[in-house]
């Protein structure tokens, strides 16, 4: 399934918009455990154990969104907005994304 971030395809034509398609995706367990331990090991540099979360929580949103613009009948994703942050004291990172379901040709 073709995803872009822009509200066109050049090159292809947009034949059916299907609607809007949203995901979210939270996790928790061994991001950070807590707020303490994320700004201590950014303050000591990269924190690839934080980066990996982050990259394992991006795809399954991924999988997800294309899972349900699957679900209208679209073969394509445009405009998609992707977004994270943290919430709580227990560091959770809470991925969210949209975009618009569309059969392209």
């Amino acid at each position: 399934m073709l995803v872009v971030t822009t509200p066109i395809l050049e090159g292809k034509k947009i034949l059916e918009y299907k609607g809007p398609v949203f995901v979210q995706v939270a996790e928790g367990a061994g991001f950070g455990r807590g707020m303490a331990a994320f700004a201590r090991a950014f303050a000591k540099g990269r924190s690839v154990s934080h980066e990996e979360m982050i990259i394992k929580v991006r795809k399954i949103a991924m999988k997800e969104i294309k899972a349900e613009a699957k679900k209208l009948g679209a073969n394509a994703i445009i405009d998609l907005s992707l977004d994270y942050e943290t919430m709580g004291q227990d560091a959770i990172l809470m991925f969210k994304g949209s975009g618009t379901a569309v059969v392209i040709g």
